[in-house]
C-alpha cells in the first residue's frame, strides 16, 4: 500500500490519482507557496489527456462564457461570437486561488457540478484566513499541502505515463461493493463531515487507486487511500478512542468454517481503523485545533 506520510509522496500520489480520472474526481487544492517544488508538481499536469487553460481571480465574464466581439463585428459587419473557456473540457488552473472571490467561485462550482471540467486551485495564502473558498473546497476530491517541503525533499515525479494510460481504460470496469460504499459514508459521518460529496469523491478516489494499481474492482488498500486524500483533510472532528464504536455482533450463520469467504467479507474493514488512518493523515496544526474544538465543547 502506498504511504503517504511523505508531503511530497502525497503529492505524486494526487496527481497520478487526477491523472486517471481527472473530471470525476473534480480537481486538487494545491496549497503551496510559488517556487521550484510547487513548479515541479504544476508541471507534471501535462500527464492529463485534457489541455490547461490557466484562469486568474480577476478573470471575467466574457473569457469563460464568450461573447459578441465588437471588432470582428463591425469588421465583418455581422455578429461574431466568440468561444469561452468553458466552451470546451480542459484542466482549469487557478492562480492565486486564495483571492477568488464569491462570484467566480459561484461560476467555477456551476461549471465543476457539470461533469466536462477539472480544477486545480494554487493556493497561495499565508494565513489561515486566506484560502480557497469553502464551495469549491467541497467539489475538490483532493488535497494537497507543499508548504515547509523543500527541494532536496523532492526526488521528481516519477509519473508512469503508460500506466495512466492503461489505467483510464479500465476505470470504467472497476467494480465497487455496496459494503464499501456504506464504508466510506459512515467514516464521513464520524468525522463530522457533512457534505455528501466527500463519500461520492472518496469512491471516485478510491475506483481510480484501484484502476491504477490493475485491480478490476475496489481494494481495502484503495478505500485506506481515499480516506487519507479525501476524507481526513474534510474533517470536524477526530472521534477520541473513548469514542470508538463497539464491534458489531456477529450474526448466526450456520456456513461451515472451512468455507471460502465471500468477496464483501474479505472487503470488510474495521472503520475505526479508517478514521485512525484519517487521523494520521491530518497535518499537526489541524488535529491540535481540532482536539481543542473538542476538548472546549466537552467543558
Amino acid at each position: 500500500m502506498t504511504d503517504i506520510s511523505d508531503p511530497w509522496v502525497r503529492a505524486k500520489t494526487a496527481l497520478a490519482l487526477l491523472a486517471v480520472d481527472p473530471v470525476g474526481l473534480g480537481g486538487l487544492w494545491l496549497r503551496a507557496r510559488s517556487g521550484p517544488v510547487r513548479d515541479v508538481w504544476v508541471a507534471g499536469l501535462a500527464a492529463m489527456d485534457l489541455p490547461q487553460r490557466r484562469l486568474h481571480p480577476e478573470i471575467g465574464d466574457e473569457a469563460l462564457f464568450g461573447g459578441l466581439d465588437l471588432v470582428a463585428t463591425l469588421q465583418a459587419g455581422s455578429p461574431v461570437v466568440t468561444a469561452g473557456l468553458f466552451a470546451a473540457p480542459a484542466v482549469f488552473v487557478l492562480a492565486m486561488a486564495e483571492r477568488c472571490g464569491g462570484g467566480l467561485a459561484a461560476r467555477l462550482g456551476r461549471v465543476l457540478d457539470a461533469p466536462v471540467h477539472c480544477l486545480v486551485a494554487l493556493d497561495e495564502g499565508a494565513e489561515a484566513d486566506e484560502t480557497l473558498p469553502g464551495g469549491l473546497q467541497d467539489r475538490l476530491a483532493l488535497f494537497v499541502d507543499l508548504n515547509g517541503v523543500a527541494w532536496s525533499d523532492t526526488d521528481g515525479l516519477g509519473l508512469d505515463l503508460e500506466a495512466m494510460t492503461v489505467a483510464r481504460g479500465r476505470l470504467a470496469a472497476v467494480t465497487v461493493s455496496g459494503e464499501v460504499v456504506e464504508t466510506l459514508t459512515r467514516v464521513a459521518d464520524r468525522l463530522g463531515i457533512a457534505s455528501l460529496r466527500a463519500p461520492l469523491l472518496a469512491l471516485a478516489v478510491a475506483r481510480a487507486s484501484a484502476a491504477l494499481a490493475g485491480r478490476d474492482a475496489v481494494a481495502k488498500d484503495d478505500v485506506r487511500l481515499a480516506v487519507e486524500l479525501v476524507l481526513a483533510h474534510r474533517a470536524v472532528q477526530v472521534p477520541s478512542d473513548e469514542e470508538q464504536e463497539p464491534p458489531l455482533p456477529e450474526p448466526e450463520d450456520d456456513t461451515p468454517q472451512d468455507e471460502t469467504l465471500r468477496p464483501d467479507d474479505a472487503m470488510t474493514i474495521p472503520d475505526d481503523l479508517l478514521v485512525e488512518a484519517a487521523r494520521t493523515a491530518l497535518p499537526a496544526d489541524l488535529l491540535a485545533a481540532l482536539a481543542a474544538g473538542a476538548a472546549s465543547r466537552a467543558a
